[in-house]
């Protein structure tokens, strides 16, 4: 069935509703929806209306109501993360950070104990065992990690070189 654009009838409105046309009518007599040679945006708009409440009808109705499910999800999100941290099922980024530094330098500081141990007292094989720890811990140093996750130090402060 075609539906005339201009002003569908009231058997062409119950096809595309999928209601029935005496359902048409009775709205019709009610003032829900528009009288005979009304446009098919004029049904569609009041057909919505009908359906939706009116909220259809009115833009600003919709976005005030997307907004309002959206904010209610964010609220429910923070209550539920923080709840998961409160259980100790989850841990902020700062706090993941600042273990994850302490365990380096903890094993940083470890490390430059071998020299010593293995050495016993012979400087030259101190020398060359702290000169290779030194290189690899170099080579693991936040800077390559920035540099792998392609970024890198603030240029505006100098990078500290590890040693004691």
């Amino acid at each position: 069935m075609e539906i005339d654009l201009e002003e569908p009838s009231r058997p062409q409105l119950a096809a595309m509703f999928q209601v029935s046309s005496r359902w048409i009518g009775e709205l019709r007599s009610q003032g829900k929806m528009p009288a005979d040679g009304a446009s098919l945006l004029e049904n569609i708009e009041a057909w919505a209306a009908i359906k939706y409440g009116g909220a259809a009808a009115d833009p600003e109705a919709l976005d005030k109501e997307q907004e309002q499910a959206r904010l209610a999800k964010e609220q429910a999100d923070a209550k539920a993360m923080d709840n998961a941290e409160r259980r100790r099922e989850l841990a902020s980024l700062p706090d993941m950070v600042a273990a994850g530094a302490g365990v380096i330098v903890m094993i940083v500081a470890q490390l430059q104990q071998v020299g010593a141990r293995v050495a016993k007292g012979d400087t030259k094989l101190r020398a060359r065992v702290d000169a290779e720890i030194n290189n690899v811990l170099t080579d693991l140093s936040m800077a390559r990690i920035e540099e792998a996750r392609g970024g890198g130090f603030d240029d505006s402060e100098p990078e500290e070189e590890g040693g004691d």
